[in-house]
């Protein structure tokens, strides 16, 4: 028996909907992990402008952060 079918049988006898919906996102959190990410040239460069941020020491706290963060929240 393969560790599919393993799996199925072992499934199939829960019978807590609960339980059985922790393992439904489970399993749908693994599967989405497992699909390999891409990214576009705009996304790159900006990661890549943070980290040159980072490196420079243009960095905030954390709480600057939420502050700027709220700032904006209220302006929408």
């Amino acid at each position: 028996m393969s560790t599919k079918e393993k799996l199925i049988e072992k499934i199939s006898t829960i019978e807590d909907p609960d339980l059985l919906k922790v393992i439904d996102r489970w399993i749908t959190t693994l599967i989405e992990a497992s699909v390999p990410e891409t990214y576009s040239r705009e996304e790159i460069a900006a990661v890549r402008e943070g980290y040159r941020q980072y490196k420079a020491g243009e960095t905030i706290t954390q709480n600057e952060a939420s502050e700027l963060f709220d700032q904006w929240l209220k302006e929408k």
